[in-house]
């Protein structure tokens, strides 16, 4: 995810080679971070590096949308209407988003001193929702967990410890709703989570053991999010072969650390 804009590096390469629909994201990006004043059909293709004939088809046809608005006399695009009206419906989502930003230094810090992929991951509703990944320098061979991927309350390390964090009626509900999608992933039952979830709830911590993907291997742990009544959770994942019992100690340390000092900061 991000939140700084196209540069006009970055949106020469997506827009060279794309698909039609990902041309029309990179021109609708630029209106909105580079040229939030306005910007001309000529300026708006030269940034993203399309010719102006592709340009002018795309732009047109999302300002027909109500994407976008064009000024016949100034000649220059502009953010339209409905595009502002979906912003404003978007506005519940806008915590997640806050949160996002502030962990991401978070995040970073956990990946640098682990090595290793870290996520951030949140409740929506049976689900656990990945909201940002930090790239760690150690390869796993085959990540399956990226930003914006949802999984059950149940079903894998950050969604184990959500689950967890969850008052115990609440908690067994959830589990008992989410049992017919857990087979879906390598044929997990409803019994190996209730065992896993025993188990943070011992522990303070999930541990997902290579069950859904056999070489990949991770901890999770929940924490509450300040001013809300809602837990995050940041999870770590390595190879299996890498994630020893006593490595998993020392990660989890890395994570609780981290996370304490980031929530004294918010008192």
């Amino acid at each position: 995810m991000s939140t700084t804009g196209v540069s006009s590096g970055s949106s020469r390469t997506t827009a060279r080679g794309s698909t039609t629909l990902t041309k029309a994201c990179v021109l609708l990006r630029a209106v909105a971070t580079i040229f939030p004043t306005g910007g001309s059909l000529s300026h708006i293709a030269r940034e993203v590096g399309m010719n102006t004939a592709t340009a002018h088809r795309l732009l047109t046809a999302l300002a027909t949308e109500g994407l976008l608005t064009f000024d016949p006399y100034a000649k220059t695009y502009h953010i339209g209407f409905d595009l502002l009206r979906m912003a404003e419906s978007a506005q519940e989502v806008a915590p997640d988003l806050r949160l996002w930003h502030a962990l991401q230094p978070v995040l970073g810090r956990i990946a640098t001193r682990t090595e290793d992929y870290t996520y951030l991951s949140i409740r929506a509703n049976r689900d656990a929702v990945c909201i940002d990944v930090a790239e760690g320098t150690y390869p796993v061979t085959a990540n399956t967990l990226v930003a914006g991927a949802r999984r059950p309350l149940g079903i894998g390390a950050a969604a184990v410890a959500l689950l967890a964090a969850l008052p115990e009626r609440e908690a067994r509900r959830v589990m008992e709703l989410n049992a017919p999608r857990y087979p879906r992933y390598s044929g997990i039952t409803r019994e190996e989570v209730e065992q896993w979830l025993d188990q943070a709830r011992e522990h303070g911590y999930s541990v997902n053991e290579g069950r859904i993907v056999p070489e990949v291997s991770a901890v999770g742990v929940a924490f509450p999010v300040p001013d809300s009544a809602e837990y995050a959770a940041i999870s770590v994942a390595s190879v299996t072969s890498r994630m020893s019992e006593k490595r998993r100690s020392e990660v989890i340390s890395i994570i609780r650390e981290e996370v304490d000092t980031w929530l004294r900061h918010q008192e």
